[in-house]
């Protein structure tokens, strides 16, 4: 009803839509802006500062890497020598007289006179092996094994404290014949601060100590000169003065020579006077400037062995020490120092033993290193893949990479599980890491076989 009503007022002309629209007015454009030129000047612009140039702090110097330092031979073979000397003025403090191998003759000098020595000759050394072991180029660890001798001339010792200054008092003299040897084993430690360092030469100055052990071969015999003292002279008979008063008569034995004493035998049985060498009824030995007959003081009854030497003794050894090695295996070794008494020598080295860093990959490199390094990678892979068999099989392909090569065409340990592997998930919200996804991906390949995973993953 209300549609047809509408209808029929439009036709009529009585209603339009029209009529309920207001009229819409045209919009008003903007305003244009006027550009054209006028009489005022603009003013003129200020120059901008020029900028200033910072300074820019000067670059620090990059420090060089210092090019490895050059392996060496630490093991050397050697053999050493030299001469010992026990001192006049060390000894001189316990004994009036004495007798010493001084390695300079049969001169006694005034210097050593004084303190008492009596006669010097001969000469004293020592010799032996030696195994030296490098620790560095500055520290040298040797063990060494030699042997020493330690003879005297004969001559009469008189203890300080049993001379009271009289004649009479010489007669707790005692013929002394030593006849030692040492064979030592000890141990040094020997620092060198290298003094000249080229490619073929080598020169160490420094010093060290070491310990050890001395075991003591051969007898210290003495004879008591008898109660008072006199000379004899074989073929002519006693002295016809009294001729051993002093001290330094003792150097003489014509002028102070043992003679037998009842007293100190303890069998109290005098020798036949015609058993000795140069048969007196005086009872003395038959003596010249070399010495005394040791038959005539066997004879006596009452030549005895020392017992005061030890069988072994320690060895406290201080050394002064230089070397020069040539092309780093000739070693030569001028040593000094003080152990059973100042010894001056040297020693003749042979190094060996190069230590180097070899790889594991490295064509040449020794068997046994090679091994080595093998199972500890095996015993990580085990570790890792958890199986012995594939361990070797990674261990392999490492090998072979390593060499430049590619992974080589391996069976796979099952030939289904390169389908089912996928590459591991990453976590929502995280970025994907393309290298803990490939290494991932590498050792679960591992597991599955090389054959195909790789290629499933597009690592081939």
């Amino acid at each position: 009803m209300t549609g047809a009503l509408l209808g029929l007022m439009t036709v009529c002309g009585v209603w339009s839509p029209t009529a309920l629209v207001p009229a819409m007015q045209p919009a008003e454009e903007p305003a244009t802006p006027d550009y054209s030129p006028t009489s005022s000047k603009a003013p003129k612009a200020k120059a901008l500062p020029e900028p200033v140039a910072e300074p820019q702090p000067e670059p620090e110097p990059l420090e060089e890497a210092k090019p490895p330092e050059p392996k060496f031979n630490r093991h050397g073979f050697g053999a050493r020598a030299g001469i010992v000397v026990v001192p006049t003025w060390l000894l001189s403090r316990w004994v009036e007289t004495q007798t010493n191998a001084l390695c300079r003759g049969d001169a006694v000098g005034n210097f050593a006179r004084e303190r008492g020595l009596l006669r010097t000759d001969g000469c004293n050394f020592y010799a032996g092996g030696e195994y030296v072991y490098r620790h560095s180029r500055v520290l040298d660890i040797v063990g060494a094994v030699g042997y020493q001798r330690a003879r005297l001339p004969e001559g009469f010792w008189l203890d300080k404290g049993r001379y009271r200054g009289t004649p009479e008092t010489l007669a707790a003299a005692d013929y002394t014949e030593v006849d030692l040897g040492v064979l030592f084993i000890q141990a040094d430690f020997i620092a060198r601060a290298p003094v000249v360092k080229t490619e073929n030469v080598e020169l160490g100055i420094g010093g060290g100590g070491g310990i050890g052990i001395g075991v003591v071969f051969g007898d210290i015999f003495q004879t008591p000169i008898g109660s008072l003292p006199d000379g004899y002279i074989p073929g002519q008979g006693p002295t016809a003065t009294d001729t051993c008063q002093t001290p330094e008569d003792l150097a003489d034995f014509n002028r102070c020579t043992p003679r037998y004493d009842v007293s100190l035998d303890p069998d109290n049985t005098a020798p036949n006077p015609n058993d000795l060498d140069d048969p007196n009824a005086e009872l003395f030995a038959s003596c010249d400037a070399g010495g005394c007959s040791k038959a005539d003081l066997a004879r006596f009854g009452y030549r005895d062995v020392a017992v005061e030497v030890p069988p072994v003794i320690p060895v406290v050894n201080l050394i002064l020490s230089a070397r020069m090695i040539i092309k780093d295996t000739v070693g030569i070794s001028v040593n000094g120092g003080f152990n059973t008494g100042f010894y001056f020598g040297g020693s003749l080295t042979y190094f060996f033993g190069k230590r180097l860093p070899v790889a594991l990959s490295r064509p040449g490199a020794p068997r046994q290193e090679r091994k080595r390094r093998a199972r500890r990678r095996d015993g990580l892979q085990h570790r890792l893949l958890g199986s012995r068999r594939r361990a070797a099989t990674v261990r392999r392909w490492l090998v072979a990479h390593d060499r430049g090569g590619g992974p080589p065409s391996l069976p796979r340990s099952n030939p289904t599980s390169a389908a089912t592997v996928r590459p591991r998930p990453t976590p929502t919200g995280k970025r994907a890491s393309s290298t803990s996804n490939r290494r991932g991906n590498t050792w679960r390949c591992a597991r599955a076989g090389f054959g195909d995973c790789f290629a499933a993953f597009g690592e081939a």
